[in-house]
């Protein structure tokens, strides 16, 4: 069985030229986001909050609007 690699499979998506590139920046990012925490510990916990604020608002608009619509 032979593929042609260079053209990709039949029916398969190419890769996005832009992939390596959006890699490489989220990777760095990353990086940068690990060392900021490491050197700010406080700054997990305004996260960590933030994140349970934005979920508790969900949940209560997801509610509020499950409420309108049963009546």
């Amino acid at each position: 069985m032979d593929f042609k690699l260079k053209g990709g499979m039949p029916g398969m998506p190419q890769l996005p030229t832009q992939l390596p590139t959006l890699l490489f920046v989220l990777g760095g990012g990353s990086i940068a986001f690990g060392l900021l925490l490491i050197w700010n510990q406080f700054l997990l916990v305004y996260i960590v909050a933030g994140l349970f604020i934005l979920l508790g608002a969900l949940l209560l608009v997801t509610g509020l609007r499950a409420k309108r619509m049963l009546g």
